[in-house]
């Protein structure tokens, strides 16, 4: 999705034409889409085909080097938008590994949009990319991560899903125990 598809920082139902998809939150409490978190992003993410985006504007709450955002706030957001891929693929998964490349320094009160897709799937591996534009067109940042899909097992042993929403809409597949212990082999 082009800068000029629509004005950074608007949220649009539309783009190009196509219609979006404002998406729910993962949990009210999230770190990075909780509308509950005041510590939190607070990211509002929408759906465009097979791509999921979030304008953000980081603030001094996330300040790292003087005017700028912190790396790990950055990192948190791809993150999380990631989390909202797995909506499009229908797939509960879990980060295995994230990168993120700093390309430009990300100045706070600029407003970013932060697209994320899939690139590919390898059986369990789902393979997550993401960039950071700002309102000129430069990519500040750019993220590439690993995720594994994991049973509804996973989440079960560490609480419940009644303050985790976006679990439930998940497809989940129909596997067994053993798939929890390969996590750490994969």
């Amino acid at each position: 999705m082009s800068p000029d598809a629509l004005a950074i920082g608007s949220h649009p139902m539309t783009v190009d034409g196509d219609p979006t998809v404002l998406l729910p939150p993962h949990s009210d409490g999230c770190m990075g889409c909780g509308p509950g978190n005041r510590a939190g992003l607070q990211m509002q993410v929408h759906r465009h085909g097979d791509e999921v985006f979030t304008d953000i504007v980081f603030d001094t709450r996330q300040a790292g080097a003087p005017g700028l955002v912190h790396g790990g706030a950055v990192a948190a957001a791809c993150d999380d938008l990631f989390g909202f891929v797995l909506y499009v693929v229908e797939t509960p998964a879990v980060t295995r590994s994230l990168q993120v490349d700093y390309r430009a320094p990300v100045p706070l009160g600029v407003p970013h949009r932060i697209t994320a897709r899939q690139e590919r799937r390898d059986g369990r591996k789902l393979y997550l990319v993401a960039e950071g534009v700002a309102p000129d067109g430069t990519v500040r940042f750019t993220a590439e991560a690993l995720f594994l899909a994991v049973t509804r097992a996973h989440f079960e042993r560490f609480g419940t899903f009644e303050d985790h929403p976006g679990l439930e809409r998940m497809r989940w597949a129909d596997k067994s125990a053993d798939d929890d212990r390969e996590e750490s082999q994969a």
